[in-house]
Order: C-alpha cells, then structure tokens, then sequence
C-alpha cells in the first residue's frame, strides 16, 4: 500500500493499527454495525470507515481501498479528528464540505453525523458514517446512538486482534514447543525435560538408549526410572527454583550395569514466570571417570613405588613460578628436601656438594647443547649428619620459541650403594694389591726355586748323557724323576695363581686331535703294565682329524685325568674314549676317562673339584699328591667354554667326562700345535755360537754342560750390559738372555741389541729369554722387548738342545733359500 511522506504521528499510530488488520474476517461485523445504523437513522446512507492515510476502506463496498477525495475533505477524515461526534446539518453550507463531489454530485448530500472509532489505547482507525439528502438538526440520542456503534466497532476490532493475537501466541508456543523437541530429540547429552509433577514431556534418544527404555513420555519419571526415587529430594528442592549440579554420580541400569553420570538439574519456566519443570541433564563421564579412578590408582602405585625406591620427583616451573615435589622425601634431606622457588631461581646448584658442581654443570651443558641425557651421580649436603649420594636424571620442557620453562628432575637416594660401591673399590683395590703382592711373591719363588732345581735337573741330564754304571743310572734316574715331580708341583702352583688372577690364557690353533689323544695316553702306557693293567683308547671317526683349540691345555686336562685313573686302580683297566657329534658349525667331543680303580661316593663327588681335595686324608698318605689336578682341569675346561664332570662307584670304579665344543679344520696342520716344537733328528751343532747371559754360576755351568757336550761354541757372560757390548762385538747365532740379572737386567739388554741392529740395520738375531719366570705376563713382556721365544727354568737338556737345533735349522734352511734366489738371480 501507498504511503504519504510527513504524516502525523497520531496518523501513524492509525496506519500500523490498520495494517495488522484482516478486514476480510472483520468486514461482515462491521457491516452489521453499518446496518444498524442505517436502521436507526431511516437513511439509505450509512457505512463504516476506516482510514489509513489518503485511502479509504468501506464495509459497505467490496473493492476494499480506495482514495475517492483528498484527505482534507474527507467526511472519515473530519470525524477522525475530533473527540465526539461530528454533525454536520448541512454540508452544502459549511465551508470544509460544500465543495466535497459527494455534496455537488449525485448524492446531493446535505446532512452527514459520524462517530470516530477509537481503539482502547487511543489510537482512531475509522468512524461509523450517516448522510442524507435532507439537513438534519443535532439529535442527541442519535448522536450517543453513533457513538455506541463506534464503541462497538471498537470493541470488536480489539476482539478480533485478541484472536489474532491469541493464535499467534499459540503459533509461537507450539513453535517454541517444537523447537524445544528438536532441541532435546538432537541434543548431544542425554536430556529429559519433566513438568511439575515429574511426568516426562520429553527425553532425547541418548538418555532412552543409557538408560536402556523405549519413548516414556507422559510416564512418572519415577516409574519409567525407579532408580531416580533417590533423587526425590532433589527434584524437590530444583522445582523451588534450585539448580543442581554433580560432576559424578553412579547410574544403575536395567541390566545391573553402572554408569557414572555427570548431571545438571534446571527449572524451566512458563511464560508467565512460573516454574514449569525441570530440565534434567547427563552426560555418559564413564571412561573419564574410569580414567581419573585409574589415574588415581596408578598415582598411588607410582607413590608406593617411589617410597619403596627412595625416589623423589621434582619440577621447576619458571611461569608459574613454582617449585613443587613428590615422592620420598629423606627424614635427614637438607638442600634438596627444603629449598624454595627463590632459592633455586637464584642458585639452581645450591643442593649440590661444592666439589660436584662443576662435574654437574658441565653435563647440563652437553644436554643442553648436544641433548645429551643429563644423569649424574653427586653428593648433597643433609640437615644433620654427612652428605648422601643421589642418582639424578634431569629433563627440560621448552616452549614454542625454544626457551626452557620447566625443569623436571628425579632423585634417587644412592647413599647405601654408593658407599657400599666405594668400600667395594677400596676393598677390590686391597685386594688387587694383596694379589699383586701375591703375584710378586710366587714369581719371585718361582724364580728361586726354579734356579736350584735348573741346576738339579740340569746336571742330572747331562750326567746321564754319560756312561754310567747301572746303579749310577739309576740314581741319576731318580733324581731326574724328584726333580720333574717338584717342577710339576711347582707348575700345578702356578697355574692356580693364574686362575685366581684371571690370567690363564686359552690360545686355540689348529691340531690332530688323534695324535694328541695317542701321545697323552703313550706317557702312561709303561706305569700301567707297572700295575698290570690294561691302557686302552677309543677314538670315534668322527673325532679324527684337525681340530681348532688349545691342545696343550686339552692334554695337560687329559694328562691329569690319566695320572689320576692309573694312580687309583690297583687291577683291571684304564680306558680313554673320544666321542663325536656334529653339528652345522662346530662338533661336540666328549672325552671320557674310565677306571676299576676305588671309586667314590656322592659326598666326595660334591667336594672333589675343589681345592687340595681329595677323598680322604688316607689318600694321601696313601697315593700322595696336592689334591691341585682336578680343580685346575675344571677351571680349564671351563675357560675352553666346556665341562668337566665325573660319575662314580664305590669300589668299583669311576669316569671322567671333559665335554668341549671345537671346530673343525681342514688341511694339514701340525700335530702337535703350532707353538710346541716336535722331536727332530739330531743336528750338526759344531760350527753354531751361541751366546748365554746368566748370572747364576750354577745356571751357567748346566749350560755349558748341555751345550757343550752338544759342540755348541759358547760365550758367556754375567749381566745385560756386558750381554749388549759382546752382542756388538761379535756375531751370534742364538742369544740366551736371563731376564732378572745385576747392572742391566734382560728385557733392558734385548731392546738395547734391537736397536742397534735397527741402526745398523743388521739382521736380528734370536734372542731367547732363559729364566725362571714362569708367569703368562713374563712371556709377554719378553715378546714385546723383542725376544723370539720364551725358555721357562727348570730347563731339561733335551728342551734347550730342541730350541738350540730349532734356531740352527731356520738358519741353515734361511741360508740355502738365499743361494738358490742368488743362483735363480745370477742365471
């Protein structure tokens, strides 16, 4: 609809009155009215109408607005603006009409009486007309009559807003009322809306499907839910205007299932204000509640636990400007225990002992540049009493720009085992110094005991490589014999020391294994048909061939097991088997001693491997010996990687098992070992010089005795020094050097000849150190002096003539290749 610019506000006011109207349903009303006062005033001109703006509206005509006159002749107009009834006798006559086209036209309208029709607030949207052709005089009571019927067109006006506006309420309830069920039919959580008297008006599928029900609306709560009777009091104090809420509470469903709930119960409210309700909320906190009940036990787990280990967490939070802890906490706990956020925001280290500061400060800094983990072990100071050691792991949190803003640490009290480790140390240092000492005492008895016994077995040698008479033989036999027994005592010693040392050394090399098994049981072939017993081997064909390990070691086991089996069986047999098994990589041998001798019981087998033992105290006296054997062969066997077990009965015998894993080789090898020389022919020795540097004379002379009678040219002389100036003077073919001798000792001597030969650049000459140092570390030291071999005292004649021929036969062997390359040179 057309408006005009700059219309009044009263006008306004008419036209947004008007323009919410529905004249199609109020049209038949006011034409009744219209009619009524045509009746009354007995004229065919009557109409009710209303305005808005320049346009028109008559109940009396159909076509609805229309703009007929300008407003400021308007009759509906005229009336509008006044309070009472407009009466106009003659139209014709008064000067706002008498222009109007319905006064001049057609209708020749002289009289004409209207009423407005104003609504309750004052506002006038029209007015109840009545014309005539013919002037009229005021009638009061036709006048009141109008006024009526405007009141009456009023009234009904405000009855049909009412309506309108009752439906559009209604619109809107039910819009809200659907709303709200959208709202709760879609909501997220579990929601239940319920009136005053807990009948359910709605519930959103979430809680129907928690609680395990179909649709129960219209239900008391309590009925459809008896679990929530319980809450009664509740729902009591809410329909007052409480609100409720709980972060946890337990839900009992149907099937006997609990949930855990978080829940919050509100008043709704009608439009009047009224409490309408409530509205109940849930939301399913089951997995968090599990979560935080499982949190809470894995904290208490993790508290035990600490208590029990002695640790204590702490963390530095610059932002929040905390220091907080957690965990053991030491009753004597001094720095670390009571410091505050200030105090270690200005000395972080203040809990450290001064003299591990740096050492801590230092490993922050590698974690901190390189990211290396912080974990250090440091002293901090306690309350009462000493410091206490503390293993300490640090980790730092950064920020997005990279700062550090917290610091996390752990604390482990180390004190008992720091202190222990540190006693431990001392103690390991004390007896590191008491085994050194240990060491020094046997090499130096080892030293003085094998110089006698060199001289003994020595001369006893070279006297029975003279003729003798059969009871100076047999004299000369015995004394050769006393003598090996002592230096195998002596070497038992030794090999012992080694073991406690941790210095025994397994050095595996290629071997026949059969020819090593047939040399063992040869040594005692003539003692067992002494004894009259039968001495047997059996070697499996598997077991035949070159095997990699250590057959010096294997044999001295062998050899004790043997010695022991013809000891201790006065008739029968001695038998030694060899048994084979193959696998991808290795074979599995399994050497079995085997006796009729006396056997033993279980309580001696349990005690027989260890040290000086041996059966019994008879056995001893009986069959002598150290009771040293059987508990070195195990330690061997065990540094080989095997096992050395034994099985007997008593009075009837026993058996040995050494069991060891070696690898098989393939080729030709030498059968005896590679660092063990064999028994050659005898060699032309006359034209070899040999020179010996000793400075025992009974030393010297069993050299000269065995070398001489050998041709050998021999020089001696009685210390390193003058060993180097005769080295220097003369040329040798072998050169024996003592290692402990007065003015210069071996080793000193030996490297003094290397480098002369090095600046000379002569060809070395072998150098073999002859002493009574037996120990594995002496061998060594000589090799990386620059001695070519290692001669131990007592020496036998035919060991020292072995190596003498040894060295004559490389250097004729030397000497012949060189003339036949001279001879392939000069051709």
């Amino acid at each position: 609809m057309a408006k005009k610019d700059g219309v009044s506000h009263r006008e306004a006011e008419r036209l947004a009155a008007v323009g919410g109207l529905d004249l199609a349903e109020l049209r038949p009303t006011l034409a009744r009215i219209a009619r009524l006062a045509q009746a009354y005033a007995k004229s065919p001109n009557c109409d009710v109408v209303l305005v808005e703006g320049a346009l028109t509206w008559h109940a009396s005509r159909p076509e609805g607005w229309k703009s007929d006159v300008r407003s400021d002749e308007s009759f509906a107009a005229a009336i509008l603006e006044s309070d009472e009834v407009l009466w106009i006798k003659d139209a014709s006559k008064d000067p706002r009409f008498k222009t109007h086209k319905g006064v001049t036209g057609a209708l020749s309208i002289r009289f004409c009486a209207g009423a407005p029709i104003r609504l309750p607030d004052g506002r006038g949207v029209g007015a109840v007309i009545v014309s005539d052709t013919k002037p009229r005089t005021f009638d009061r009571d036709f006048a009141d009559y109008l006024i009526d019927l405007a009141a009456l067109a009023a009234d009904e006006w405000k009855r049909h807003n009412a309506r309108e506006d009752l439906a559009k309420a209604a619109g809107e309830v039910a819009a809200a009322r659907n709303m709200i069920s959208a709202f709760v039919q879609a909501a997220p959580v579990a929601l239940c809306m319920v009136d005053k008297e807990m009948r359910v008006i709605q519930a959103s599928p979430r809680w129907r499907a928690e609680r395990q029900s179909e649709d129960v609306a219209g239900q008391s709560l309590y009925e459809a839910y008896p679990d929530t009777h319980r809450w009664a009091p509740v729902y009591n104090r809410c329909l007052k205007g409480q609100q409720v809420q709980h972060d946890r509470v337990p839900v009992n469903l149907p099937d006997g299932r609990r949930l855990w709930a978080r829940v919050e119960i509100n008043p709704w409210r009608e439009a009047d204000g009224e409490i309408g309700g409530l509205l109940i909320m849930s939301v399913d906190v089951t997995r968090t509640a599990d979560a935080l009940e499982e949190a809470k036990r894995n904290e208490e787990r993790l508290k035990l636990a600490m208590e029990i280990g002695e640790l204590r967490m702490w963390e530095m939070d610059w932002k929040r400007r905390e220091l907080n802890g957690a965990g053991y906490q030491s009753p004597q706990a001094g720095e670390a225990g009571g410091s505050t956020y200030e105090e270690m925001n200005a000395d972080i280290w203040r809990g450290i002992h001064p003299d591990d500061r740096d050492e801590a400060r230092r490993a922050w800094d590698e974690y901190i540049e390189g990211g290396a983990p912080f974990r250090q072990v440091y002293r901090m100071p306690q309350k009462d009493g000493p410091h206490h050691w503390y293993y300490s792991a640090c980790e730092a949190i950064r920020d997005e720009r990279g700062r550090i803003v917290r610091v996390l640490g752990v604390l482990r009290n180390i004190d008992k085992e720091k202190r222990g480790e540190l006693e431990l140390v001392k103690a390991k240092e004390e007896a590191e110094t008491a085994n050194k000492a240990k060491s020094e005492f046997l090499a130096n008895m080892s030293h003085e005991i094998r110089t006698p016994l060199n001289g003994v077995m020595g001369i006893a040698g070279a006297l029975a490589r003279t003729e003798l008479t059969a009871g100076q033989a047999e004299m000369v036999n015995l004394i050769e014999t006393s003598a090996q027994t002592l230096e195998a005592l002596l070497t038992d010693i030794l090999d012992l020391a080694r073991i406690e040392a941790g210095r025994m050394e397994i050095r595996p090399e290629p071997f026949d294994l059969a020819t090593s098994v047939n040399a063992c049981a040869s040594l005692f072939h003539a003692s067992a048909e002494a004894k009259e017993l039968k001495l047997t081997v059996e070697i499996d064909p598997y077991a035949e061939g070159s095997f990699n390990g250590d057959a010096p070691r294997i044999r001295q086991i062998l050899t004790n097991l043997l010695g022991n089996a013809v000891k201790f069986t006065s008739d029968g047999e001695v038998k030694l088997t060899v048994k084979a098994r193959r696998d991808e990589t290795s074979t599995h041998l399994t050497f079995e001693v085997s006796d009729t001798g006396i056997g033993f019981d279980e309580e001696t087998r349990q005690r027989l491997f260890g040290r000086f033992q041996q059966a019994d105290g008879s056995i001893t006296r009986r069959f002598g010996g150290t009771g040293l054997g059987l508990a070195i062969s195990r330690s061997l066997a065990e540094a080989m990687g095997g096992t050395l077990s034994a099985t007997s009965i008593p009075g009837e015998g026993s058996t040995f098992a050494l069991d060891l894993e070696l690898q098989r080789r393939h080729g030709a090898v030498d059968l005896w070992g590679e660092h063990e020389a064999s028994v050659g022919e005898e060699t032309d020795l006359d034209t070899m010089r040999v020179l010996l540097a000793e400075d025992h004379p009974t030393n010297r002379r069993v050299v000269e005795l065995i070398l001489g009678a050998a041709g050998v040219d021999l020089t001696c002389v009685e210390n390193g020094a003058e060993a180097v100036d005769e080295a220097a003077r003369s040329s040798f073919d072998l050169i024996l050097m003592d290692m402990q001798m007065p003015v210069m000792d071996g080793l000193t001597a030996i490297r003094a000849i290397r480098r002369r030969e090095g600046r000379e650049q002569a060809h070395p000459t072998p150098i073999y150190t002859l002493t009574a140092n037996a120990m594995p570390e002496h061998a060594k030291a000589s090799s990386e002096a620059g001695a070519d071999g290692h001669i131990t005292k007592p020496i036998t004649a035919d060991g020292l003539l072995r190596v003498v021929e040894q060295v004559w036969t490389e250097k004729a062997g030397g000497g012949v290749a060189a003339q036949a390359q001279a001879q392939v040179a000069s051709a």
